[in-house]
């Protein structure tokens, strides 16, 4: 594996001093044609963040789909949120799909797991407040829910929470 890893970031390194060489030598439409021929390559964020240029480069890129692997890496907080965080940020702004990979989301945080799922919607996770507030209505549902799983009938309390929580529901 990380013989693999080390082939792969040398062939990303001389995929980049390339573009350099050809910078200036290529009129813009002619340069991103051949961003788009080489953009079918992951990348190291390690890679990315010790080199601004290397960074613009791959935002410039026309990409259609962004997968982050460990992506409970990615550590965010309101104050403070990580390089990483901020470069996987600006890429899933700019690409219209993105696959973040983690089996531990909360690894680093319930706001790190909010902040994520930001990123896949930021529409939807716009305010960690709100995002705890709706969490807890699910658990709510879910306990009320509960003897459904059993086969149980629902008491009047349960029915009253479900209802309350669901006004969709019949539960006639």
């Amino acid at each position: 594996m990380l013989q693999r890893s080390l082939r792969f970031v040398r062939f990303l390194v001389e995929k980049t001093r390339f573009l350099d060489r050809l910078r200036g030598a290529l009129n813009p439409r002619q340069e991103k044609a051949l961003l788009r021929m080489l953009r079918e390559v992951p990348g190291s964020l390690d890679f990315l963040r010790k080199k601004r240029r290397r960074f613009e480069q791959v935002l410039e890129a026309e990409w259609d789909l962004l997968v982050v692997d460990e992506a409970h890496h990615l550590e965010w907080s309101e104050e403070a949120p990580s390089r990483p965080y901020e470069m996987v940020e600006a890429l899933a702004e700019q690409v219209p799909g993105v696959l973040l990979l983690t089996a531990t989301p909360d690894q680093l945080g319930h706001q790190s797991h909010f902040a994520r799922l930001r990123l896949l919607d930021p529409e939807r996770f716009y305010d960690y407040e709100a995002f705890v507030a709706e969490e807890q209505a699910y658990g709510q549902i879910a306990d009320a829910a509960q003897p459904l799983l059993t086969g149980d009938a629902l008491n009047a309390d349960q029915l009253a929470v479900l209802q309350g929580l669901l006004p969709e529901l019949d539960a006639s």
